[in-house]
């Protein structure tokens, strides 16, 4: 794998040194042509070294929000340059075209990076390590190191850190802030913000290319028509963010009080779930409940994409009906699932290869219905 990356490094090089060729010669469509591609295979080459041959001891998500910098952010530059040289050009059209393009890239470059960054005054504990199989696109094989680290304030004196990592060591749910405080925040609201930032990013860019390349071959016998599915996939995002904001601002963000902390395999596992449901006139409120294990899995196709495949080991359902809270406006559920000790229990890393157990609940509501997940701590007792 090493030199196949190499190669693709090597490579971009040359392409880039070419570019330059072709920027001296006075050709400006092909520089820009040959730098993207060469930048195409250099950073691909750099990023998945960095991602699956990293130092050691260094975590991958600083290297993927750095590769994130590196890739979107080079490329917006290149696109910003060439529409002011479209510009100069008289192409005001193209320029303006481009420069949206570029400012659309440096923008996921800037926001994108921050995602995976180290969050301000924190620093980065090792959790765990676990060793992978991976393999490569012509049937090569070899292992890497997934590693597993977990945010505390920078102010933590050592000592208590190492006390935080034996407590993981023996108490591995602990490792999550709110299995630690027996309460499970439902998932999904947290990424709200970088779905609508998706969902902007891709209609601008789909809709731009739609509307060039329709423009641009308008008067031809041979419009593409094609290029159309960009746009309607924008449409569909913009479908499924709108209603996923009106689900969170109607019920809220959903929470599971574990009453067993943690489950274990073997026995019984209850909790309460307060869903945000509003009573309004009703006493009582039916409710589908699923607990369900999963294992999740990666490896490369034939291809050599990085594909991620899941499978449900086991599941249970059970139809329930809510109670009115104590606050009497919202509906909280009780549950109780008895769990199969011939499972795996809970893997916390890597996030791409592990198994994990899920508590599914939803009904059914006027307008968007009712629906909240939740990933629940099972553990074999020692």
């Amino acid at each position: 794998m090493k030199f196949a990356l190499k190669f693709m490094i090597g490579f971009g090089i040359f392409i880039g040194i070419l570019s330059l060729i072709m920027l001296f010669m006075g050709e400006w469509g092909a520089f820009f042509g040959f730098m993207i591609f060469g930048l195409g295979f250099t950073g691909m080459g750099w990023a998945v070294q960095r991602i699956f041959l990293p130092k050691e001891g260094e975590n991958p998500r600083m290297s993927i929000s750095l590769i994130i910098k590196a890739i979107f952010g080079s490329a917006g530059v290149l696109m910003l340059i060439g529409s002011i040289l479209l510009l100069v050009d008289g192409e005001i059209g193209g320029a303006i075209g481009l420069s949206v393009f570029g400012l659309v890239f440096c923008l996921v470059a800037y926001f994108g990076s921050r995602v995976f960054a180290i969050p301000k005054g924190a620093k980065e504990v090792l959790v765990g390590q676990r060793i992978q199989s991976i393999s490569g696109v012509l049937g090569q094989t070899g292992k890497r190191t997934g590693s597993s680290y977990i945010y505390v304030d920078e102010s933590v004196p050592d000592s208590e850190i190492e006390k935080m990592q034996k407590e993981w060591q023996e108490k591995p749910w602990t490792q999550r802030a709110d299995w630690a405080e027996g309460r499970v925040i439902q998932q999904g609201p947290g990424s709200m913000k970088l779905l609508i930032g998706f969902t902007i990013v891709w209609n601008i860019i789909g809709w731009g290319i739609a509307a060039f390349a329709l423009i641009s071959e308008w008067a031809s016998d041979d419009i593409p028509w094609f290029v159309l599915v960009f746009p309607a996939f924008g449409i569909a995002l913009i479908y499924v963010t709108v209603r996923t904001w009106i689900r969170q601002k109607k019920y809220g963000i959903s929470i599971l009080h574990l009453i067993t902390l943690p489950a274990w395999l073997g026995d019984v596992f209850r909790g309460k779930i307060k869903t945000g449901v509003s009573v309004k006139t009703q006493s009582e409120k039916e409710y589908k409940i699923e607990l369900i294990c999963v294992r999740r899995s990666s490896y490369r196709d034939r291809e050599g994409k990085q594909r991620v495949s899941e499978k449900k080991l086991w599941g249970e359902e059970q139809i329930l009906f809510g109670s009115v809270s104590n606050t009497g406006k919202t509906f909280d559920v009780i549950v109780n699932f008895f769990i199969p000790d011939d499972q795996p229990p809970t893997e916390l890393y890597p996030e791409d290869d592990r198994t994990y157990w899920q508590l599914n609940i939803s009904s059914k509501e006027k307008g968007v219905d009712y629906a909240a997940q939740f990933e629940i701590p099972v553990y074999k007792k020692k």
